[in-house]
């Protein structure tokens, strides 16, 4: 199983989409990994349901944080660098990086939640978000080894 299958079947189990991403992650954050897992439970659904930014791309951010190194400031600007960079483009891929606007439902109304899950837009949808979000880290994590912690 790759690490974009790993992360939609956590997702699909019992992690939200930030956790899910950032949980996919396990053989690179070690021991860290549990206290991330608890850390992104809140990010979930947009930021604890707020729907703003969306969870599987707080993830990454969680994720790519905790693999660059912060010794430097060179490492420190590579790591805004490349978060403002995945923004733009998953902002690109899918329309936004706003959870509300991607999904186009209010997950704060009860009646809109259920349409939701009736149309498996979690599923569909977000499964496509947690996909993206694990492809970009890794694509950064190819491209800026040097900032990278050994792993």
């Amino acid at each position: 199983m790759n690490r974009k299958e790993k992360a939609v079947e956590l997702y699909k189990s019992d992690y939200n989409c930030a956790q899910s991403v950032v949980a996919a992650y396990e053989d690179y954050l070690g021991t860290k990994t549990q206290t991330l897992v608890d850390m992104a439970a809140g990010f979930g659904g947009g930021m604890g349901r707020l729907q703003k930014s969306c969870g599987a791309a707080t993830g990454a951010f969680m994720v790519m944080s905790s693999l660059y190194n912060h010794d430097s400031q060179e490492s420190k600007d590579q790591l805004t660098e490349d978060i403002q960079s995945f923004a733009a483009r998953f902002n690109k891929i899918h329309g936004d990086l706003n959870c509300r606007k991607l999904i186009d439902y209010d997950l704060n109304d009860v009646d809109e939640y259920q349409k939701a899950k009736e149309s498996n837009v979690f599923e569909n949808k977000c499964a496509k978000f947690i996909e993206t979000a694990v492809s970009l880290v890794e694509e950064f994590i190819e491209k800026s080894k040097k900032h990278i912690k050994s792993v």
